[in-house]
């Protein structure tokens, strides 16, 4: 069940506008909306952020899931 809830996550926070990225392997990032000043786009975001609550026992499969979607930073050290 984690695999489906944390690609419903990852989809959900796209939808809300999330420019969410795997960081390698080793994490991910979603604060910032795709156009850093829409403060609607800020609101969904946080809305979803709350809807799923602490997601931290998703980490690894959220990962996976930006990895497979091609939404993935590598940083230089990390790959």
């Amino acid at each position: 069940m984690s695999k489906q809830q944390a690609k419903s996550f990852v989809l959900a926070m796209i939808e809300a506008g999330s420019n969410i990225q795997a960081i390698g392997k080793r994490g991910y990032v979603l604060a910032e909306p795709v156009v850093i000043d829409d403060q609607e786009a800020c609101e969904r975001i946080d809305r979803v952020a709350e809807r799923f609550g602490n997601v931290t026992h998703l980490k690894q499969d959220i990962i996976d899931h930006l990895i497979e979607m091609g939404r993935v930073i590598w940083p230089h050290d990390l790959a």
